[in-house]
């Protein structure tokens, strides 16, 4: 008797449509609800999607009582009359959400989005491909005509009507995305709002979540549902279908969500639809305020000198964090290159001494490429040093291992990170010597990435588990994507980074090697992707993937993986291949960084700070760049930060230090080495070799006392470079030429 009572209760409250309303309200204020099941014919249990439009509900349905039929429900705006419904026959899964482009409905089905005739509830035949296998969540944005889809995955796609991925943005990898939204009315929007669950330990129900779908970051602005169960809150509702309308309320914004519930017993499973105020009124929904300083970045620096500018970011707000990332653009960012282009491949085995068929791993370091192979007799295996042109084999070593050698490598492009069988070794490639080790998980990764800004390694497995580890072997984060990984490389060069970049077999067609971009906190794809080469020709033995490197160095002004296959020449050689691919992307120069520390969250109130490093590096030059700062603030997600740097000329006291009789260098132009003289000694020298772009392509200390040495210079590409030697007192710059 309690139980209808407190239900009598709700249904006087919810039942109350059509009002005006004339002072403001809270963001998630409930405006009215109604049990959507109770009005359905058997009454349906499976309902899924929800869409206002042309003045009425329409609701999915997957019936159990009536053979699990499709069914489409047309409900009056008051939530009490069924007008009309339609039947589809049994299918295998539910419909799920809805939505409307003011003309058509369409829905979320396996595999497809479905487009619907209002006026007679037929399919028109009309379908998009989805970019899911269980299609869940729908929206549609009428100012780019796409449309947003989730599934059973936490990624949410932006795709166009011929299902061409345009973007795509990471959810809470524990979270569901069951129905999708789209506010084309909020202040600071649009924006796309997720209806989820939240998860505690005494508390389950749906929740909404507002995303800036242009930078995927959420921007703080959530509510919780109510709970419609009669049992509440000793019993829990989930999330079903969302959408987002202006019309069923006289001034208010509605955030119209379906709730899977019960009704007159527990456990009936009759679903309620509520609407939620998203107050548009006033001074609109609140959020995270971002303040930075400077505005600008305008210095003045001597050759050779460096300078760091700490840059503050505030978040003004006091109830919402602010998350924020740091990007640079430069000068010569724009690039004619498609990602995935082949710049070249070479047979890696064909250069080593034996034709060498078993490589295992490869990665980039110091300007050479690496390869190591399976372990052989007595327990050794080799790691070829390779010119990166792929022309001439440089070193070779012999290496102990207990096990099965190297089972991945990737490098920081200084020393080699190497995963045996219970730990991860740091290599030096120059000293030919293990420096370092660190202990790793129970975890047997077929690919390793590193991460130099925070020291955390990414490993990742032939199953599409990734595991996020620190320099202890602590796990930090652990999830799995729907990729057999064979190779990870992390990106932090590409604009709006970093990224975990994932090279795989495609076990749905076979023979296809992909590379796709993910989001390292989440797995989630970022919308980049490309096919890799297929090299064998044996049409029954395609290439496997068997490793990746991400890197800026190995040609000027590109960015590019460096891939090791497992491929054939011809049947069943066996013989290794290495190939380039272009990602599109131009590195920035050597002149401007920004320091590790370049994204967070701020509390409330509180602020951060990272730092630009500037490097006059050539003399009287001036240079300008950007510093971008993406945020969550609903009002101001972008701040533009302008650079403007003077390289001025470094003039320096020479009476101790002549320079025609203190230095010479040769040859010039020079080719597969440079020689280097010094009389007398130079006291605390540095020399550094840098291309015109500003990248040093060679740094090293000089020793107090040493007067010659030699730079082995066959990897550099042919062009300008800039030598220079700095003392305490003195200074030296030459042009130099590479033929």
């Amino acid at each position: 008797m309690k139980q209808r009572s407190f239900l009598l209760i709700i249904l006087i409250a919810f039942y109350s449509f059509n009002i005006s309303f004339s002072q403001n309200s809270n963001l998630g204020d409930t405006l009215g609800a109604f049990n959507a099941g109770i009005l359905t014919p058997t009454p349906d249990r499976g309902l899924a999607g929800v869409e206002f439009a042309e003045g009425y509900f329409w609701i999915t349905g997957f019936d159990p009582d009536d053979s699990y039929q499709h069914k489409l429900y047309k409900i009056s705006a008051d939530g009490q009359t069924l007008v009309d419904y339609y039947e589809y026959g049994p299918e295998v899964a539910a419909w799920k959400d809805l939505a409307y482009d003011g003309e058509f409905l369409y829905v979320a089905d396996i595999e497809l989005i479905r487009q619907i005739n209002m006026e007679t509830g037929e399919e028109t035949g009309v379908t998009i491909e989805g970019q899911e296998y269980y299609q869940s969540g729908l929206a549609y944005d009428q100012a780019t005509d796409h449309f947003w889809v989730s599934g059973d995955g936490n990624i949410i796609y932006e795709i166009d009507r011929l299902g061409n991925v345009i973007n795509s943005v990471a959810f809470g990898p524990d979270l569901l995305a069951a129905g999708l939204a789209w506010d084309a009315f909020s202040e600071g929007g649009p924006y796309l709002w997720i209806w989820s669950m939240k998860y505690t330990s005494d508390d389950v129900r749906p929740k909404a979540f507002q995303m800036n779908p242009a930078t995927g970051l959420l921007t703080g602005n959530t509510f919780e549902g109510v709970l419609m169960h009669p049992q509440a809150p000793y019993a829990a509702d989930y999330s079903l279908g969302a959408t987002i309308t202006d019309e069923l309320y006289e001034g208010k914004v509605a955030l119209v969500g379906l709730h899977g519930s019960s009704y007159e017993q527990n456990n009936d499973q009759l679903d309620w639809v509520v609407s939620y105020d998203l107050d548009p009124e006033g001074t609109g929904i609140p959020g995270p305020v971002i303040e930075v300083n400077p505005t600008s970045i305008i210095n003045d620096l001597l050759y050779g000198d460096t300078l760091d500018i700490p840059v503050f970011i505030s978040n003004l707000s006091d109830s919402y964090p602010l998350d924020w990332y740091a990007t640079l653009e430069y000068p010569g960012s724009d690039t004619m290159a498609i990602i995935g282009d082949s710049l070249f491949a070479f047979n890696v085995s064909a250069i080593t001494p034996d034709s060498n068929n078993r490589m295992k791993t490869m990665t980039y370091a110091d300007g050479r490429i690496f390869v190591s192979t399976n372990v052989g007799f007595n327990n050794r295996f080799l790691l070829y040093e390779i010119a990166n042109d792929g022309s001439t084999l440089l070193d070779l070593d012999t290496l102990y291992s207990i096990s099965s050698g190297w089972r991945t490598m990737t490098s920081d492009g200084q020393l080699i990170y190497a995963v045996e069988q219970y730990v991860i070794y740091a290599y030096d490639p120059n000293g030919d010597t293990i420096v370092d080790w660190f202990p790793r998980p129970n975890f047997s990764p077929d690919g390793i990435a590193y991460d130099p800004q925070m020291e955390h390694f990414y490993l990742g497995n032939g199953v599409g588990a990734i595991m996020q580890i620190d320099k202890n072997g602590d796990e930090l984060n652990f999830y799995v994507v729907p990729y057999e990984i064979e190779g990870l490389s992390w990106d932090n060069r590409s604009p709006g980074g970093p990224y975990l970049w994932a090279y795989y077999s495609d076990e749905e067609t076979p023979g296809v090697i992909r590379a796709i971009r993910l989001d390292p906190e989440t797995g989630g794809t970022t919308g980049v992707a490309f096919e890799g080469l297929n090299l064998s020709g044996d049409p029954e033995q395609p290439d496997i993937p068997m490793d990746i490197m991400i890197t800026p160095d190995w040609q000027q002004n590109k960015l590019v993986m460096i891939a090791l296959h497992e491929s054939n020449v011809e049947l069943d050689d066996g013989l290794d291949k290495v190939i380039i691919y272009d990602l599109g992307i131009t590195p920035s120069p050597g002149w401007i960084e920004l320091l590790p520390g370049s994204f967070g969250t701020i509390d409330p109130e509180e602020e951060d700070i990272f730092n630009v490093r500037l490097r006059a590096i050539m003399d009287d030059t001036l240079m300008t760049a950007q510093v971008i700062i993406n945020s969550n603030d609903v009002i101001n997600p972008e701040v533009v930060i302008p650079v403007n740097f003077r390289m001025m000329p470094n003039i320096v006291e020479v009476s101790e230090w002549k320079q025609e009789e203190a230095l010479e260098i040769f040859p010039n132009p020079f080719d597969r080495f440079l020689e280097v003289k010094t009389f007398p000694s130079i006291e605390g020298a540095r020399l550094t070799l840098s291309d015109l772009s500003g990248k040093i392509v060679h740094e090293q200390q000089i020793p107090e006392g040493q007067k010659y040495f030699q730079l082995h210079t066959s990897n550099l590409p042919s062009g300008m470079y800039l030598l220079s030697i700095r003392g305490k007192h003195h200074m030296y710059t030459e042009k130099l030429i590479k033929k």
